[in-house]
């Protein structure tokens, strides 16, 4: 819609698809404001098919070369190689000097432990009671309450200084960029390691298999942005700007007003020429190493804090601008593909200026010690991804495998259509899990789309409302997949700023799963064939709105992939499903054909013949009617005979797929009926 100043405000549109009018509305946006593209006109880096490890939740910033090193060994030998690395924070130069390099856990996002710091300085014997003041009343209260107000003018005036030595010393949000090279852990010398960042990645990639390494940093730099006295060395104005926050922003999270932006500014660089410059000198050392790729994170920070230097809009377009071009100059695969994750980018300022990168975190953190976190993760991405999935593909983000939650992240990450990483400390995974995932060579067997809500929760609170699953649906090379999740009991509370925990003991839900529960299958009447990964179940379903239903347990997940059948006319009948092991069991299949009629020639009759061609190796699962007579595998010019299962209640065929040949890769396989 356009207001009568002609101010562009408002996008309206109306229809009987919701997905379709989301793709429909964001390329009309798009092609209007000319600022982003969506993300069908992108490509996507081929990281997005390998399994990754980041180093974050392993090692927080004391992350050394040698724990790097340590943490791909370990997955290599645990069977499950590792693809693609995410240097995470902890290699940057930065300023103040840590005191050490900090095993921050998650105190990134508990604000609230602000207060255990300077209190325990100032206070002594009184601590107790200052803590609990925060506790009951401030922690929780309202922007612009009583508390509120009373604790914004102490940490501004007597609380200042010790507020500066808890940031100091027990989180990194207070520093600054001051360098562009690597740190001392990563340089070469006494107390670095041998070989440096450089060194590194070669032994990464010549003993240990990576085929990429990602560095992470902050869009601005790093977490307070960059330090002025690096722009004045390289002839780049640095400001140090102590914005505050919005009433919106401050509405929501209220401990903004207090925390290391607000209290001790923010080294931005305002102008775009300036950035290009900064950018260069940012990204030419990780070049210089060869590192693959970067993982640029608090955007939404940066145009956060855009009030008295042009607005955050205009912030982060000229962040975002330079940080594109840069990617584009240094970080991009030969088909131009952009080797970038964006994260913490979930305002429109930021999302509407990715032109070129492809991948972005749609979610907050995996926290692994909030046990609160795990089901609205999933929760939030799904629904995020409604949005964010049309601009960019969503990240799911880490978790660990080795967890209490670690299945239905694992569940929810293998019917996304998201990349696939871990941030397990070395020594510490949850091997079998793992290759629920990822294939021995390391690849992933990802879905092709973002995972989204089906239409019939796409207006229920699958969090609160005591009733509903959480149902997320997607498309294989042949059918599709829907995963349905309880994730009932706990939600974003507005009036105290945090997740809160409805209940821990609910019913069992009923999951009701239908084949037209994916929207690329809407077009097909039926039937189908419909596969519990969890049961291993086959059933037929004769049209698209034949459910399964499936009693869930809470916090419990199943995954259904669903195919077309194939009902030759003389009434055989053939469906590939996939390998059955894997979470996203229809993920493996390639390529399949309909069932071929025998045929005369000269040497007889041949016979009726199905095809499908595979990823393995491991169980591959089918459906026939009646049994096959034999089952045939390529094997260089040859055709050699698998043995096979068939259980005739239920029409299941399975047979085992060897380890894929390193010339000839997946597997053509021949099903035949004479």
């Amino acid at each position: 819609a356009v207001t009568s100043s002609g101010m562009r405000a408002l996008y309206v549109s109306v229809g009987d698809d919701p997905f379709e009018l989301l793709k429909k509305g964001f390329a009309a946006v798009a092609k209007e404001l000319g600022t982003f593209a969506t993300l069908d006109q992108k490509k996507l880096p081929p990281s997005v098919n390998e399994f990754g490890w980041c180093t974050w939740d392993a090692f927080y910033s004391k992350v050394t070369p040698q724990g790097v090193i340590d943490g791909v060994t370990s997955l290599r030998e645990a069977g499950v190689p590792p693809r693609n690395l995410i240097l995470d924070d902890g290699w940057q130069e930065v300023s103040p000097t840590p005191p050490d390099w900090l095993d921050t856990t998650e105190t990134r996002s508990e604000l609230a432990r602000i207060v255990l710091y300077p209190v325990n300085l100032i206070f002594g014997i009184l601590s107790s009671l200052v803590e609990r003041f925060y506790d009951l009343y401030v922690s929780k209260a309202h922007h612009g309450s009583i508390p509120n107000k009373i604790w914004s003018f102490l940490s501004r005036t007597v609380l200042k200084s010790q507020l500066w030595s808890y940031f100091d010393n027990e989180t990194d949000f207070g520093r600054q960029l001051s360098g562009f090279d690597p740190n001392h852990k990563f340089q070469p010398g006494d107390d670095g390691y041998e070989g440096g960042l450089k060194g590194l990645v070669s032994v990464l990639k010549d003993k240990l298999g990576l085929k990429r390494v990602y560095c992470w940093h902050a869009l601005h730099g790093y977490w307070r942005g960059v330090d002025p006295e690096l722009g004045k060395s390289f002839g780049v104005n640095v400001t140090n700007v102590h914005p505050k926050a919005s009433s919106h922003l401050l509405s929501i999270e209220p401990q903004l007003e207090w925390d290391t932006v607000s209290l001790f500014g923010v080294g931005l660089i305002t102008d775009p020429l300036d950035l290009a410059v900064f950018y260069a000198n940012l990204h030419a050392p990780l070049v210089e190493a060869g590192i693959d790729g970067v993982k640029v994170d608090v955007q939404s920070g940066v145009s956060a804090v855009g009030g008295g230097v042009g607005g955050g809009p205009h912030l982060a377009r000229i962040y975002t601008e330079a940080m594109e071009k840069s990617v584009s100059l240094h970080f991009t695969t030969k088909d131009g593909a952009a080797n970038c994750i964006n994260c913490m980018c979930h305002s429109t300022e930021n999302l509407y200026r990715h032109k070129i990168t492809s991948i972005a975190r749609a979610s907050d953190d995996f926290y692994p010690r909030r046990p609160e976190s795990h089901t609205v993760h999933i929760v939030n991405v799904a629904y995020n991804s409604l949005f964010m999935g049309e601009i960019c593909l969503p990240d799911w983000d880490m978790f660990h495998s080795k967890h209490e939650s670690a299945e239905l992240h694992a569940a929810a990450r293998a019917i996304g259509g998201c990349p696939v990483y871990v941030s397990d400390a070395p020594g510490n995974h949850d091997a079998a899990l793992l290759k629920r995932l990822v294939l021995p060579d390391g690849s992933v067997l990802r879905a092709k789309l973002p995972g989204r809500p089906t239409r019939d929760c796409l207006f229920n609170d699958v969090g609160r409302d005591a009733n509903s699953v959480l149902k997320i649906w997607n498309q294989n090379t042949y059918g599709g997949v829907v995963g349905a999740f309880h994730v009932q009991g706990v939600a974003w509370n507005f009036d105290t700023h945090e997740n809160e925990v409805l209940g821990t003991s609910y019913p069992d839900l009923i999951a009701s799963v239908k084949p037209h529960d994916v929207e690329s299958l809407r077009d097909t009447n039926g039937p189908f064939v419909g596969f519990r990964h969890r049961t291993g179940s086959i059933e037929i379903l004769p049209n698209g709105h034949f459910p399964m239903n499936d009693q869930i347990s809470h916090r419990g997940w199943e995954i259904f992939t669903i195919v077309p059948l194939q009902v030759a006319n003389d009434g055989i009948s053939w469906a590939p499903i996939g390998l059955a092991d894997m979470l996203n069991t229809g993920g493996a299949i390639l390529q399949t054909g309909n069932i071929e009629q025998p045929i005369q020639n000269g040497e007889g009759t041949k016979p009726k013949r199905a095809y499908v061609e595979s990823r393995g190796p491991g169980l591959f699962v089918s459906y026939a009617k009646p049994s096959p007579d034999r089952i045939l595998i390529e094997d260089g010019n040859n055709l050699l005979n698998l043995s096979f299962l068939y259980d005739e209640g239920s029409g299941k065929l399975s047979f085992m797929l060897p380890n894929e040949n390193s010339q000839t890769g997946s597997h053509k396989v021949y099903i035949e009926w004479d």
